[in-house]
C-alpha cells in the first residue's frame, strides 16, 4: 500500500464515488481499518445514494476521473509523511486526525448528465 491511497466507495445501487486519503497511518500493509474509516466518513457526504463498501484502489489513476481528483492530490502532496525519527509522531498525529473525519477528501459526485447532452446556457 502507498502513502496516498485512493479508496472507492460502492454505493447499493452499483455506482462508485471516490476519496483520497493516508494509506500506511493505521497498518503498513492491511488495508481493512482505512477502508473501514473512509466508509464510515462517507455516511457524511452527499453520495446520492446509500454506501455499502470501501475498497482500496489499485493506484490513485484508479480514481482520476473524479471531480476533485486533482485538488485532493495537491491539498495531500503539501503533508508530506515525515521519514526518520519523526515519522511515528506524525504517523499517530494523522491517525488521530484520520478517526475524527480530517485527512479523508470525499473526491465529489459525478456531474448530471444533461438529457440534451449539454447543460443548459445562460440567457
Amino acid at each position: 500500500m502507498e502513502d496516498v491511497v485512493a479508496v472507492e466507495v460502492r454505493l447499493s445501487d452499483g455506482s462508485a464515488r471516490y476519496f483520497i486519503t493516508w494509506g500506511r497511518i493505521q497498518d503498513s500493509v492491511d488495508p481493512t481499518e482505512v477502508e473501514a474509516l473512509v466508509l464510515a466518513f462517507s455516511y457524511g457526504c452527499a453520495l446520492g445514494g446509500e454506501p455499502v463498501e470501501a475498497t482500496i484502489c489499485p493506484t490513485l489513476g484508479s480514481a482520476r476521473d473524479a471531480p476533485y481528483f486533482y485538488e485532493a492530490i495537491i491539498t495531500f502532496t503539501r503533508s508530506q509523511p515525515k521519514h526518520g525519527e519523526s515519522y511515528e509522531k506524525w504517523r499517530r498525529r494523522m491517525d488521530r486526525r484520520m478517526r475524527k473525519g480530517k485527512e479523508i477528501d470525499f473526491l465529489g459526485t459525478p456531474a448530471l448528465v444533461w438529457r440534451s447532452g449539454a447543460p443548459p446556457t445562460a440567457g
